[in-house]
């Protein structure tokens, strides 16, 4: 169902795009949380979705939310909280590992949190960015992979791909 055709009250964001509008990264945002009280209903939600995260709001005035992927409930996870943070235009989210900091410059949306609460990732560096995006799925191996390339080096500009090899669906991130 990830072909943004979802159930209403449920809003699709796309982060991380480029300047043309390709790439990115989707997610689904419940704004109503307390429409799916539990974590066994926020998973099936999520898996019927197809995003690899998705963040329930279950205080849009405190800002408080939580995050799913099709098989688990994350601590942390940045893009959707970069959504999250711009969709409800606040200055702190509040997660269960504790607060994260959000703040607007024009057209970004950025976010502080703690550096501990993401998980290891490994860095794979391609000589191109055609390489990073021939890629057909995750190179062999265990725990989040993030291959990359330079796209402008002179510009700090790199195309990127994430694969977070959990054995749950999502592929790719």
């Amino acid at each position: 169902m990830n072909d943004y055709d979802v159930p209403r009250g449920i809003d699709v964001l796309r982060v991380f795009c480029g300047p043309d509008g390709r790439h990115g990264n989707a997610l689904g945002v419940v704004r109503d949380g307390r429409s799916h009280p539990d974590d066994a209903s926020r998973q099936q939600l999520t898996r019927q979705l197809g995003f690899s995260e998705t963040v329930f709001v279950d205080d849009p005035e405190r800002g408080r939310v939580d995050i799913h992927t099709p098989g688990l409930r994350l601590p942390f996870a940045g893009h959707p909280l970069v959504g999250a943070a711009w969709l409800l235009d606040l200055e702190i989210l509040e997660l269960a590992v504790g607060d994260v900091f959000a703040r607007q410059d024009g057209e970004f949306t950025w976010i502080t949190a703690r550096p501990e609460w993401a998980p290891p990732r490994m860095f794979q560096q391609y000589a191109t960015a055609d390489e990073v995006e021939a890629l057909p799925g995750p190179p062999p191996g265990e725990g989040w992979l993030y291959a990359w390339a330079w796209e402008d080096e002179a510009a700090g500009r790199v195309r990127a791909r994430a694969f977070p090899r959990r054995g749950e669906g999502i592929v790719e991130d």
